[in-house]
């Protein structure tokens, strides 16, 4: 079976909203790009979400977005976070570490 995978670009505004949080440059913060992948001669696929790591030295956490939400998702896509809610996240964070 073919498969196509088209490499997404990480949506600025996101950055830019991450970025805003008071202190977080202090913090290691990863973006990683969605994917779509198509399953070729079929009516399958895939849309990988960008993924956000942002860790101190011993502890982090994973965000998920995706292209058309402007929401960011815990790993398991369970609860939204919340730009407030990451704003304690990074507090707790720089405490730790």
């Amino acid at each position: 079976m073919n498969v196509s995978i088209e490499i997404l670009e990480f949506p600025l505004y996101i950055k830019n909203k991450i970025l805003r949080i008071k202190n977080i440059t202090k913090l290691n913060i990863e973006y990683i790009a969605g994917k779509n992948i198509v399953f070729n001669h079929s009516n399958l696929g895939l849309n990988e979400p960008h993924k956000i790591i942002i860790s101190n030295n011993t502890q982090g956490i994973v965000l998920l977005c995706y292209d058309d939400d402007s929401n960011l998702y815990n790993e398991d896509l369970s609860d939204t976070i919340t730009i407030t809610e990451l704003a304690s996240i990074v507090e707790y964070l720089l405490k730790e570490n």
